[in-house]
């Protein structure tokens, strides 16, 4: 009887999981459809101004003929207006630190100090690694005023891409977590991860700063939808880029882990197949609610002590990289 009462209480929490997903897309699906216009048909003139390039001819699928890497070892994150660094950014820092041991790890940022105890761990952890970059954030793409409603994600899409453009590296997200050195990668022009849904992954990009497609995928937002949330930075390159000029980029279907990966991270108690991927976007945002209907608790926002008792596969994956607490506790 109290095996069936849990079962039918777990099917009632996996029914209400599945119904939450279902809501969030149709409506970012019934947003989009509205405004969405079809993708066009190759463009001749966006292509030609590749032409010409250093990589024409270039082999994306096999990289370098020797396998000499053309990315340098640096890596990007973004911080924008917020001085403090909460606990799983600071993890995501680290462990690009720890897994990709890069040359430089560079914060570009409009911030003039950060603040907090997961600061003074990346300061004291990355010491000369660490770079600090002033940056602005910008308002328009191409005389064009970004959404309102979305203007600090838009404005960052934008931004790595030219950071991209300019120097060339690694780009991870704040709640990208680098689970392996990604240096397989740096002998292509550029790499990057396709979703579930076909759409770039915006999370991870491995590029040198000539890549034919970061060219591309700026001049894609001459046409800029401000009230679609990843039309410009996901859907569009594919349609109108990758769709007919594949060979740009080396597409990583799976193992840059940029599709949904949530409720392995947050629902499952075991997913040992996490230490496969190279990197995994941990969707963070998604994991109160998932803990909330699931586990029937919710967990406060992840800190360094709580931590040390998330019994989740992302609990594992954030101690391997700071559980400083957690050692002092044992």
């Amino acid at each position: 009887m109290l095996t069936s009462m849990i079962t039918r209480r777990q099917l009632c929490r996996a029914g209400l999981v599945v119904i939450i997903f279902l809501i969030v897309l149709l409506l970012s699906w019934k947003g989009s459809s509205e405004t969405k216009p079809q993708s066009r048909p190759y463009d001749p003139d966006l292509f030609a101004k590749v032409d010409g390039s250093i990589f024409e001819g270039f082999d994306n699928e096999t990289g370098t003929s020797d396998g000499s890497t053309i990315v340098p070892n640096h890596v990007h994150f973004l911080f924008f207006d917020k001085t403090y660094i909460p606990y799983v950014h600071a993890v995501c820092v680290l462990a690009a630190f720890k897994n990709q041991q890069p040359e430089k790890i560079i914060f570009h940022t409009n911030v003039i100090e950060f603040t907090g105890t997961h600061w003074i761990k990346i300061r004291d952890t990355l010491g000369s690694v660490l770079e600090i970059r002033n940056i602005t954030l910008p308002n328009e793409i191409f005389g064009q005023k970004f959404s309102k409603n979305f203007h600090l994600w838009h404005a960052s899409d934008v931004t790595r891409i030219r950071i991209l453009m300019e120097h060339g590296g690694i780009f991870v997200d704040n709640d990208s977590y680098i689970v392996r050195s990604l240096d397989p990668f740096r002998k292509y022009e550029m790499a990057i991860g396709i979703t579930d849904g076909n759409k770039t992954g915006t999370q991870v990009l491995i590029a040198n700063k000539d890549a034919r497609f970061l060219k591309l995928w700026l001049e894609l937002y001459r046409d800029y939808k401000p009230d679609d949330w990843y039309y410009n930075a996901g859907e569009k390159p594919v349609e109108e880029v990758l769709r007919y000029r594949p060979e740009l980029v080396h597409a990583v279907k799976t193992l840059f882990g940029v599709h949904t990966l949530s409720d392995r991270l947050y629902i499952w108690d075991r997913w040992e197949t996490w230490k496969k991927y190279y990197s995994i976007h941990l969707i963070i945002r998604h994991r109160n609610y998932m803990d909330t209907i699931w586990n029937n608790y919710r967990w406060p926002d992840l800190d360094e002590t709580n931590i040390c008792d998330y019994p989740k596969p992302f609990g594992v994956m954030a101690r391997e990289i700071y559980s400083d607490f957690c050692r002092k506790m044992n």
